[in-house]
């Protein structure tokens, strides 16, 4: 199946992630011209919230400690003083940026099927992040990339730009090859190791955990209600025509589908 699929990534991207038909197609106005630079070159403000969400967030986090609790927010000013900006890499920020998304079309609890609904599998969300890695570790010639570089794709990138026109590149190569994608909310699980503690407090502590985990699924599907369609669900409407099977997920959800 991985030969399968590197023939296959071979196919849709020719010159590589980085080509310039890849470039003319999500950044016809230039690279440096497009806030999509802006991922990899993200400004201080938005440095700053970045920072500040992720402070709200851990605070949230139902298992975090006291002395996070106690911690303040970061200011503008600590952050500007550690803020400092690089310089401008095209080919290597077109390539990577373009292996986030895949991983996220790819990965993520989505799937890329063919025509009879087979699955083109890259791997779980570990192995496609490491198959990712291998594809341009293949493309520079250089042993540079390693799965931890698209572990989870986007999802620490995604506020700093509008990334659909990256996955409109990607959802019209597949087209092109008769592929289609099935959209899936992501779900966060407990995995529960082996352990010699069989006492009731351990039994409770792992149902309250569970007990939060879904409760935090149900909030945030609340929220995706109320959200604008998600970049890479609108991204796909425009290429496709219809929205993906999965979407909206709560309607999927509740019909069991």
């Amino acid at each position: 199946m991985d030969a399968e699929c590197q023939t296959l990534f071979a196919s849709l991207f020719p010159a590589g992630f980085a080509g310039k038909d890849v470039l003319k197609e999500i950044a016809p106005e230039g690279w440096l011209d497009s806030t999509l630079q802006f991922v990899f070159h993200p400004t201080l403000e938005q440095v700053h919230w970045e920072c500040v969400q992720l402070h709200r967030n851990l605070r949230n986090w139902p298992w975090s400690g006291k002395d996070r609790l106690d911690e303040p927010e970061p200011t503008l000013d600590s952050i500007r003083a550690d803020y400092q900006d690089s310089p401008v890499d095209t080919a290597r920020e077109v390539r990577e940026l373009v292996a986030k998304c895949l991983w996220d079309v790819f990965s993520n609890e989505n799937d890329v099927v063919d025509r009879d609904g087979g699955l083109v599998d890259i791997g779980s969300w570990r192995g496609a992040a490491g198959f990712l890695a291998d594809q341009l570790n293949r493309e520079t010639g250089e042993r540079q990339y390693h799965y931890i570089d698209f572990y989870m794709g986007s999802l620490w990138v995604s506020e700093r730009a509008d990334l659909t026109p990256v996955y409109e590149m990607i959802f019209r190569r597949l087209k092109d090859r008769l592929l289609d994608w099935r959209y899936r909310f992501p779900k966060l699980s407990l995995i529960e190791f082996p352990c010699e503690r069989t006492d009731g407090r351990r039994s409770y502590e792992l149902e309250k955990m569970r007990a939060d985990l879904e409760q935090a699924h149900g909030e945030a599907m609340d929220d995706l209600k109320v959200e604008p369609v998600p970049a890479i669900v609108l991204a796909y409407s425009n290429i496709y025509g219809i929205f993906p099977h999965g979407w909206p997920p709560w309607e999927f959800n509740e019909r069991d589908d």
